[in-house]
């Protein structure tokens, strides 16, 4: 009986350590997997064929392609500019790249591959300084890349010991090879450097977490205002901004020399702040950054439903222009509805326009089917009807953009870059040097003393080491003895 219970002791370790060894051999492979070179190389790749996508193809606003009445809108925005690839690049999603499922599946690797191969470095980094290779054979003087010899006539124990003391002038860390004591010496410099590789490795990790962070928690958004109107920032807040005038300069083209709108911004009523705003000068509060980017000419638009009952009140800019030229065109959604009113008006300075001057017609669309549902012109000041909806086209007025931007990643990538700069300027400043020196007695009182040393094709180096040996010769060379008379 007491020999069956060991036997399914033994069965019972047995099988737990079967099972334990496919899990350990599991992680190693994924180890080993994003340690290989080739995977980082081809996971930088597909990163940088990722970014050159977002910087070649516009990218909507942060949560636009989540909304399907602004993503309509915003690829009706720029559909003249890809035409028939426009729903091809969206259900690719190229418009929103950098929130994109496949670019946080790469990030996720890439930063994962950095570790990995991090991981993989730091027994060797501290191998360099706690247990370097101390003892190399003699045939390596014969076939190691930067080598030399120099034959003086001093014992072997003073030809080291200025080899040490040269060594030293040139801030090498001089150790006794422990197998061959007598005869050899081991010699580094900027042992201690690769922590600048560590910190380069981290720096591209923040980074990487910089790029997720700021576009998936980041705020960019147009804000158009017309002057003497004001917003609701919104995002959280209790913010409004007002803008109260605005100026424009041109040069003497007729190019814009400076455009400046003067806002105000409250916070529950109360002014927070108040600034004139120019396209290199933001208004900048509690984390949110207000830039000037554009301004035009706006038309107030009211829309009721047939009970009178107001849905919509605002300036709607008049962003875009019609194929000839002769219209100003703005857009709009009924709120609660899927329904979008594009907005035409004769461009300023235009006489060609088929609307007369201080009228405006109404487009009506379906967003779920792009259908026209109908169209009807109003004059300044008249209500229209169009199917279930009262429309009212007020005045045209001067309205500003301004672009509401927010980045929680910025101090991470600052961190990031300033950790960048500093790790890769003690790689490359502080590189890691070593070499081999040994001295062989000779029978008639001289002293063979060969250097080695196994460094990638370097020209600082190879001038460094060429030095080291010429100046051991040098003080190890009988001096004369000046002559008196």
């Amino acid at each position: 009986m007491s020999h069956s219970v060991v036997v399914d002791n033994e069965e019972l370790q047995s099988e737990q350590q079967t099972s334990e060894v496919p899990g350990k051999e599991f992680f190693l492979w994924i180890y080993r997997f994003f340690y290989s070179k080739t995977v980082g190389l081809i996971l930088i790749l597909l990163f940088a064929v990722m970014a050159v996508i977002g910087a070649l193809v516009i990218q909507a606003p942060p949560g636009t392609m989540k909304d399907p009445s602004a993503a309509a809108s915003f690829l009706d925005q720029v559909r003249p500019s890809f035409g028939g690839w426009t729903s091809i690049l969206a259900f690719l999603g190229f418009f929103n790249i950098f929130t994109s499922i496949p670019f946080y599946v790469v990030i996720g690797m890439l930063a994962a591959s950095i570790t990995a191969c991090t991981v993989h470095r730091i027994p060797e980094l501290w191998r360099r300084v706690h247990t370097p290779r101390l003892h190399v054979s003699p045939t390596f003087f014969t076939k190691a890349r930067y080598r030399g010899e120099v034959h003086v006539e001093a014992s072997q124990e003073e030809a080291l010991a200025v080899a040490a003391q040269v060594l030293g002038t040139q801030h090498y860390r001089v150790l006794t090879d422990d197998r061959d004591p007598e005869h050899a010496r081991y010699a580094d410099r900027n042992a201690r450097s690769g922590i600048g590789t560590v910190l380069a490795h981290a720096s591209f990790i923040m980074i990487l977490l910089a790029f997720v962070v700021s576009s998936t928690w980041g705020i960019e958004e147009d804000l158009s205002i017309p002057v003497g109107g004001s917003v609701e920032v919104g995002h959280n807040t209790k913010l409004s901004l007002e803008v109260t005038a605005f100026s424009d300069t041109y040069t003497e083209e007729g190019r814009p020399a400076d455009y400046v709108s003067h806002v105000i911004l409250t916070d529950d009523g109360e002014k927070v702040a108040e600034q004139d705003v120019r396209v290199n000068s933001p208004l900048v509060y509690d984390g949110l950054k207000f830039h000037q980017v554009t301004f035009g000419i706006a038309a107030d638009v009211s829309v009721t439903d047939l009970d009178g009952n107001e849905l919509f009140s605002q300036a709607v800019p008049l962003k875009w222009t019609s194929s000839d030229g002769a219209n100003a065109i703005g857009k709009f959604t009924i709120p609660d509805s899927d329904i979008e009113v594009v907005v035409v008006t004769p461009a300023s300075g235009r006489v060609d326009s088929d609307l007369a001057a201080g009228t405006a017609a109404f487009e009506l669309y379906s967003l779920n089917s792009d259908e026209r549902l109908g169209m009807v012109e109003a004059t300044q000041g008249d209500a229209v009807q169009a199917g279930e909806y009262q429309l009212t086209f007020e005045r045209e007025r001067q309205f500003t953009g301004l672009r509401l931007r927010q980045d929680p990643g910025a101090p991470l990538m600052w961190a990031g870059s300033v950790l960048l700069v500093v790790g890769m300027t003690i790689t490359f400043w502080f590189q890691y040097r070593r070499l081999w020196l040994r001295a062989t007695p000779k029978p008639d009182g001289s002293t063979v003393v060969q250097f080695g040393a196994v460094a990638r094709f370097d020209v600082s180096f190879e001038r460094q080491f060429q030095a080291i040996v010429e100046e051991v010769g040098m003080r190890l060379a009988p001096q004369k003895e000046e002559e008196h008379g």
